[in-house]
């Protein structure tokens, strides 16, 4: 049987959900979440004709745009977070002070 009473060492656990800080951080994730939405079925759905534009068909130009503009998007947001001051190294979190025993 689990007790679903929370603790005082329950309490004190970090969220696993990372929140941006900064007004900056914030406009990026709407950025990567507009990116993310334009490769959905609905948006797809726009750009589903049998039309040629360059050569190519408009499904895989648009298929193009989002890998590109991810790419740019990503490599953004890389520069302009890269000066934060607080940040931890990259892959780098500082340990965890909290018992790894039950």
């Amino acid at each position: 049987m689990t007790d679903h009473t929370i603790g005082p060492d329950a309490k004190k656990l970090r969220s696993r959900v990372i929140m941006p800080r900064s007004r900056r951080g914030c406009w990026l994730l709407a950025a990567f979440m507009l990116l993310l939405a334009a490769g959905c079925w609905p948006v797809i759905m726009l750009f589903n004709r049998p039309v040629v534009v360059a050569g190519l068909p408009l499904m895989a130009l648009w298929s193009y745009v989002i890998v590109f503009a991810s790419v740019a998007l990503m490599a953004l947001a890389n520069r302009l977070l890269a000066g934060r001051k607080n940040a931890p190294p990259a892959g780098h979190y500082p340990p965890s002070r909290e018992s790894r025993e039950p």
